[in-house]
């Protein structure tokens, strides 16, 4: 059942990024630089759960936002919108999505939730949880997750702090962030986003545009800036255009279950009676390429890649699992005459089993029993000097090494 829900979740996350690909057209630099300010027109502003006029906020000195609908596509409602207010005692708005999850970081800078669902998964070189409760600028997280990366993710993003400072010049602590793409309804209503703003990176080649509604509070004006973006939430830049990183629902669609040594490789997944194919139109490859999936094994197996001149002798290990639709992995096995060395090489695939392109055919992924060869050296001790290839075989014949 959890492989169906991730696999579900992805099915809509693909359909997202599908309406998400990058304009032709430049965007309009007006856009994102507003100047002037809105006050929510034609907004309902609902405190407590009752209906208020605007002006009656000044009343209430412990107001503070909670969150904003659109109506505007409602052609049975009078106003454009809903925006939500509460005081202290009045039970907040739900909670983010994401609330309960662990402190991130990403090659050791902690990062919001969304931030690392944004990442490239088949770019992770490590990845290292713990259980011990974490006290941050005065939040306790039920653990934190680490990861190592060789993506360059903080370079093509702007936190919210510099986006703010950027295109408004407004007083970070007069301000309420709602990010959110263009499409806007109460089911996709984006991230209402007050406090720790520099948790959250964005790419601001995704901006479409950049608003400013003010509102009067009792102890004076707070902006609301909503950020308008193409690449909202899980999106990652491609030159394909917009993208959702597919085994980020894989890995943190419940953070705290999977395997940190063998992320994206589910083990009691259940074959029994699925169509698993041989062939395929496309068939399942390292999406980064076979050159740097070598790498990646060999910097976990510990390899050095300049070793010293050495006698050394070829071998290989022959290696099948099933490629997933979703591009997870299982029924990793040797096959052949087995050694210790072997050992690692099976851990070395399952720590970077979210490499995976799925099978497809005719537009539909498949199930897909991979089997491949990895050639390797090793000195006259029998220590592994370094991984020379691969190749992929569709028979149950050792290659010849």
């Amino acid at each position: 059942m959890k492989y169906y829900q991730i696999l579900l979740l992805m099915l809509v996350g693909s359909f997202t990024a599908r309406s998400q690909q990058l304009t032709t057209s430049p965007l309009d630099s007006t856009l994102l630089y507003p100047k002037e300010y809105g006050t929510f027109e034609n907004y309902e502003f609902i405190l407590n759960g009752a209906h208020i006029e605007k002006d009656e906020l000044l009343n209430y000195p412990e107001a503070t936002f909670g969150r904003v609908f659109d109506y505007s596509r409602d052609p049975k409602s009078k106003y454009q919108g809903v925006v939500y207010f509460h005081t202290p005692w009045y039970p907040p708005s739900p909670a983010d999505q994401h609330a309960d999850d662990p402190a991130y970081f990403i090659n050791n800078i902690q990062v919001s939730p969304y931030a690392i669902r944004s990442t490239v998964v088949e770019e992770y070189t490590a990845i290292r949880r713990s259980e011990q409760d974490t006290l941050i600028d005065g939040i306790v997280y039920q653990g934190s997750i680490h990861v190592d990366t060789d993506e360059d993710f903080f370079t093509s993003r702007m936190t919210i702090p510099e986006i703010v400072k950027k295109y408004t010049g407004l007083p970070l602590k007069n301000v309420t962030v709602h990010w959110r793409d263009r499409y806007w309804d109460p089911l996709n209503s984006g991230v209402i986003i007050q406090d720790h703003f520099p948790l959250y990176y964005i790419n601001p080649k995704g901006l479409l545009e950049v608003k400013v509604d003010r509102v009067r509070f009792a102890d004076g004006e707070r902006y609301f800036v909503h950020l308008v973006d193409q690449g909202y939430r899980y999106s990652n830049l491609t030159e394909k255009g917009w993208e959702t990183p597919q085994k980020n629902f894989v890995v943190f669609f419940k953070p705290r279950d999977f395997d940190p040594k063998a992320p994206c490789y589910i083990a009691d997944f259940d074959i029994a009676g699925k169509d698993i194919r041989n062939r395929a139109q496309g068939e399942p490859e390292p999406s980064l390429g076979e050159e740097a999936y070598l790498k990646k094994l060999s910097a976990h197996m510990g390899l050095i890649a300049e070793q010293p001149q050495a006698e050394t002798t070829r071998d290989s290990i022959l290696v099948q699992f099933i490629v997933l639709h979703n591009g997870a992995i299982t029924g990793l096995e040797s096959i052949g005459s087995q050694k210790p060395v072997h050992a690692k090489f099976l851990q070395a695939i399952k720590q970077h089993s979210c490499v995976w392109t799925a099978a497809w055919e005719n537009r539909r992924t498949l199930y897909f029993k991979r089997k491949m060869v990895i050639f390797y050296s090793e000195d006259n001790k029998g220590n592994i000097l370094s991984l020379d290839g691969l190749e992929y075989r569709y028979d149950d014949h050792l290659p010849v090494s």
